[in-house]
């Protein structure tokens, strides 16, 4: 909860020092904490193409990073392993009384395709507390993974793909005229 509250403050000090409406499109594990677990823990925020600007204010040696131990992350899309229309279905971030802040957290599904692209023990604590929580409904991870073709063409993605789903999920995985399908048992 702790997180939370940092992230929450340090996305307050950020509101205050911009002076027009900044819409951000957030993919990380800060997505998580502000939207589905507030006991889920990081240190960065992950924005995808963020303007400098913001990033002098608040990037990793920016004075706001370094009096509430978050900053800001850019990430290029590009690096984001999620189908195409990622940003159609992002939500808006609400609650957090931002002015200038216009805050929109990828959906969680790819959030996690997101996540199997480096799977990190921490990636994989992430990924298994989501599913023990209910907030992943397999059909739709198969759908957002086989809508990300760029993906489904990198071995080692794949081969995370399929560890995570037989480790977290308990389904094995096989990858078919490029598709992602469930394997029968």
């Amino acid at each position: 909860m702790e997180d939370y509250r940092q992230i929450v403050k340090f996305l307050s000090a950020l509101d205050k020092k911009i002076e027009k409406k900044t819409k951000l499109y957030l993919i990380g594990g800060s997505t998580i904490t502000l939207t589905l677990d507030r006991k889920n823990r990081t240190e960065d925020i992950d924005v995808v193409d963020v303007e400098k600007k913001i990033t002098d204010l608040a990037g990793k040696d920016s004075e706001l990073a370094k009096k509430f131990n978050v900053y800001i992350h850019k990430m290029y899309e590009i690096d984001f392993s999620a189908p195409k229309d990622w940003r159609d279905i992002a939500k808006p971030i609400d609650g957090l009384s931002l002015n200038n802040l216009d805050l929109r957290a990828a959906d969680v599904h790819d959030v996690v395709l997101g996540k199997f692209a480096r799977l990190h023990p921490k990636d994989f604590e992430d990924i298994t507390a989501l599913n023990k929580n209910g907030h992943i409904n397999i059909d739709f991870l198969l759908k957002r993974l086989n809508q990300n073709t760029k993906e489904l063409m990198n071995l080692e993605y794949k081969n995370n793909v399929k560890l995570a789903f037989e480790l977290i999920f308990g389904n094995k995985i096989i990858f078919r005229q490029g598709q992602a399908l469930l394997s029968k048992k």
